[in-house]
């Protein structure tokens, strides 16, 4: 029941950074063209930071869903498929704390009244989605450990 609760947020979050690259695309589309007649738009860089952090937040979890993550392998290719497998799990746990303190201390310094300099956009919303994002991506990297515990104790 839990993974497809997990399942399900991390879908919200797949298509949230799909929706924010094409915003991206079209902020930075229509930005070259008005620059380029002359008439720039302002606040165009913020637009683009916020929606770039709205993308990569959004990835997170969909990355470790999908074992994506860039990951070098040139010493851990090298050990036996059990330590391998430790090696993974020890990875995971990792993420896993590093995705839940992200989140913890975004929750703690949560401050309503910030916003960007130029164009005043309230930060509440981006904050309340890179919290999302790393409890999405938490919970991903904890599928991972059941996966990675589950390996190790059928001894394959």
């Amino acid at each position: 029941m839990w993974a497809k609760i997990i399942s399900k947020c991390t879908q919200l979050n797949k298509w949230l950074a799909f929706l924010s690259l094409i915003v991206m695309m079209i902020i930075v589309a229509f930005s070259a063209i008005s620059r380029g007649l002359g008439s720039p738009i302002v606040g165009d860089v913020e637009l683009v930071q916020l929606t770039m952090v709205t993308l990569i937040v959004g990835a997170l979890s969909y990355t470790e869903n999908q074992r994506a993550h860039i990951s070098v392998g040139i010493l851990a290719d090298h050990f036996p498929i059990k330590v391998q497998y430790v090696i993974d799990l020890i990875s995971s746990i990792l993420i896993t704390i590093f995705a839940f303190l992200v989140a913890y201390v975004f929750f703690i310094k949560f401050d309503l009244a910030e916003a960007s300099i130029i164009l005043r956009i309230p930060f509440f919303y981006f904050k309340a989605l890179l919290i999302f994002g790393f409890i999405g991506w938490g919970f991903e990297s904890i599928k991972q450990i059941v996966g990675h515990i589950k390996l190790l104790t059928q001894g394959k």
